[in-house]
């Protein structure tokens, strides 16, 4: 009786210094991850300040100088993909807020900030919008007059719009937009 008292007080020893070894790497690895994203922070604050200071014209020596162009060589290259995603897209991204929108538009829908004119294509497109097919004729069938004793049927009103009509250029834009796309209009 002895000897399982014994294996049992061992076990018990055992594993309660395993857990504490479990719970020290354990507290100890989250520490190292606040500890690193601690230095990323740092890491980010030191470029933005470092993007603010040549964005002004100013310049950190050689090394820097060359980062920098690189820095802007791959915002042109991040810029061109994104109007290129537009273009394949069809819309267009409002400076101002990042609302995208459909590109005939020329005020942004949320924040009615104008929307430059963006070319409608580019020149280097990685790929070519699909062609929609030609639709087949259709028969006209000729009107025939009707008879005077017969009431000549009564038009069949409009349908009624999906989204809301501008008062000023009488527009038709999204049912959720706030400003007409057309005009720049609040709706």
């Amino acid at each position: 009786m002895d000897d399982i008292k014994k294996g049992i007080v061992n076990a018990t020893r055992s594993i309660a210094k395993g857990s504490g070894t479990f719970l020290k790497t354990t507290k100890l690895s989250m520490t190292l991850s606040n500890e690193e994203a601690n230095m990323k922070s740092l890491y980010i604050e030191i470029g933005k300040k470092v993007h603010e200071i040549y964005s002004y014209g100013g310049s950190l020596g050689d090394f820097f100088d060359k980062k920098y162009q690189e820095v802007l060589e791959q915002q042109k290259k991040i810029d061109d993909v994104r109007e290129a995603m537009e273009i394949a897209k069809g819309v267009k991204t409002c400076p101002k807020c990042g609302k995208t929108s459909p590109r005939a538009s020329t005020f942004c829908p949320k924040c009615g900030e104008a929307i430059s004119d963006v070319p409608e294509t580019v020149d280097a497109r990685p790929f070519e919008a699909p062609v929609a097919p030609t639709p087949a004729p259709v028969a006209v069938v000729p009107e025939v007059p009707l008879p005077n004793s017969v009431v000549s049927p009564v038009a069949a009103p409009k349908p009624a719009p999906k989204g809301k009509i501008c008062n000023v250029c009488g527009n038709e834009n999204d049912p959720f937009d706030r400003f007409c796309l057309s005009c720049g209009r609040i709706l």
